[in-house]
């Protein structure tokens, strides 16, 4: 057995997201044929996919079809990214290349237009209003880019999820400490992974009151958590961002997106300003994305 038959390659890589450093871990094999031909596979233990940059840097009696510069999905469980042909199969093979791992899967046809849940129980009255970061409080909300919005309301009610996804990632740990500006690093928060490749994230959420486990499938209107107690006044609020991978000159870059939202008295985009609105949970938008198999147990339930 030459030495790429029995090459095992561990993966452990980490990429800076969006509001912190996110460790994961793909095992990458290497699995060679008896044509010499090279089969790099990934095993995700995650419940979620993550899109993998691939570089090669020397290929030697390989070649890639697919160039040396690609982008894999790997998929919970194991998942084949590419095959390296070999050239001549009585000549030595051997290859180097690179990696960087981003979470999630690349989808450039994602549907910001997609309709959203506002994550309270249904009928609560809410305002809303964009959030101010962090970094530039003293300039202007709307000279700034987005980067999600702010509920608040002056009755005490649950979060719910505001579309059907995966729970991806929460932190329940820290003291509530809800605020206007988006600190991320000391609020607790709840994401979710959404079938087209884009994340939501809830953050301001009371200590310990997850509802939900990370791997867990949730549907719109269902209560995920509770909200803190209200820190400036009377106000219970929550904030609520949409984010993806976007590919440009600089490779896939990390952005916040605004989304329409499903309201009682009308539709509306989360980078508006409204007031006396009124959440709702229609039946329609909750089945929206379910398949035959959920919308069953819907429907029994």
């Amino acid at each position: 057995m030459s030495i790429l038959q029995s090459f095992k390659f561990t993966a452990i890589l980490l990429v800076l997201f969006s509001a912190g450093l996110l460790q994961a871990q793909v095992q990458i094999v290497a699995d060679q044929d008896m044509e010499k031909n090279l089969t790099l596979i990934s095993y995700n233990t995650s419940e979620i996919p993550y899109t993998i940059q691939i570089e090669f840097v020397s290929l030697e009696n390989l070649k890639s079809l697919e160039g040396d510069l690609i982008f894999k999905v790997a998929r919970p469980g194991k998942t084949n990214l590419v095959t390296l042909q070999s050239i001549y199969i009585n000549e030595k093979t051997s290859f180097n290349y690179r990696t960087q791992l981003f979470k999630g899967e690349y989808l450039p046809n994602a549907d910001s237009e997609f309709p959203y849940l506002v994550p309270f129980e249904k009928g609560v009255t809410f305002s809303m209003r964009r959030i101010i970061p962090k970094a530039n409080p003293s300039i202007l909300v709307e000279n700034l880019p987005y980067t999600g919005v702010l509920f608040f309301t002056e009755s005490p009610t649950q979060i719910c999820a505001p579309r059907k996804g995966i729970v991806s990632e929460m932190r329940m740990d820290l003291p509530s400490n809800s605020q206007e500006i988006a600190d991320f690093e000391s609020e607790n928060f709840i994401e979710i992974y959404h079938q087209d490749g884009t994340f939501s994230r809830l953050s301001g959420i009371k200590e310990n009151s997850a509802k939900v486990s990370i791997g867990e499938m949730v549907i719109p209107g269902q209560i995920i958590a509770e909200l803190s107690d209200p820190t400036n006044g009377s106000e219970y609020q929550i904030k609520m961002i949409q984010s993806r991978w976007d590919f440009n000159e600089n490779g896939l870059q990390w952005i916040n997106f605004p989304v329409k939202l499903e309201t009682a008295n009308a539709q509306l985009k989360s980078d508006q300003t409204a007031d006396d609105l009124t959440s709702t949970h229609s039946e329609e938008l909750i089945i929206r994305e379910m398949d035959k198999k959920e919308l069953k147990k819907y429907k029994k339930n």
